[in-house]
């Protein structure tokens, strides 16, 4: 285990979303936004807490800096961030993870050791690489992607060793039930219509 507290936390907020067509770090359930739910649920784990994105200054932020690299996507983002930290191992979360828990967060931790170059959990919905820890190491494995025009994360991994956790598996039924929340990605219009939905039910139910 390498403990959180030693580690930056970097939130991936860049800008509009081509599927949802708006912000995503603005959207709000129960009238609080998206990356005020990512800060507040980075801040209580992480010696520090950045934003790649723009700057929205909430003071738990330590900095805000955009992309060096313009249109790329989330891997950009993760490139910035490891050549900015002053941390080998750092957390990695897109703001569209409106539900994470410091308690998934820790949980992922316990298993990651510098055998690793990172950690990216794999639930029943699949790999989490917004959801992740990248430690600088990953620089030259992301430099060599970008040098032959791959962009997505998982190519990190042909070049230094990732763990790829199948968190289902390895900590069982009933404790991933009471962590999968957390990985909840809003990635559509629909996706958010459905969440909104079933947050409204759920305050109804709990004021009932």
């Amino acid at each position: 285990m390498i403990d959180p507290s030693s580690m930056n936390a970097y939130i991936l907020a860049g800008g509009k979303s081509t599927r949802m067509r708006k912000d995503k770090a603005l959207l709000k359930l129960g009238g609080i936004t998206f990356l005020d739910k990512t800060i507040e649920c980075t801040s209580q784990l992480f010696r520090d807490v950045y934003i790649v994105g723009r700057d929205h200054g909430d003071p738990r932020v330590k900095d805000s800096f955009p992309d060096i690299i313009d249109g790329i996507g989330p891997l950009g983002g993760i490139y910035t961030a490891l050549r900015r930290t002053d941390q080998e191992y750092n957390f990695f979360i897109g703001v569209d993870y409106p539900f994470a828990r410091p308690d998934s967060i820790a949980c992922l931790a316990k298993f990651l050791d510098h055998r690793y170059g990172g950690l990216i959990p794999i639930t029943p919905d699949g790999p989490h690489p917004l959801f992740a820890f990248y430690s600088k190491r990953c620089i030259p494995a992301i430099e060599k992607c970008l040098d032959e025009g791959r962009y997505e994360i998982r190519c990190i991994a042909r070049s230094i060793q990732i763990l790829f956790l199948d968190l289902f598996n390895t900590i069982g039924r009933d404790s991933f039930e009471g962590l999968k929340e957390s990985f909840l990605n809003i990635n559509s219009e629909r996706d958010y219509r459905e969440v909104k939905r079933h947050t409204r039910e759920t305050d109804k139910g709990k004021k009932s």
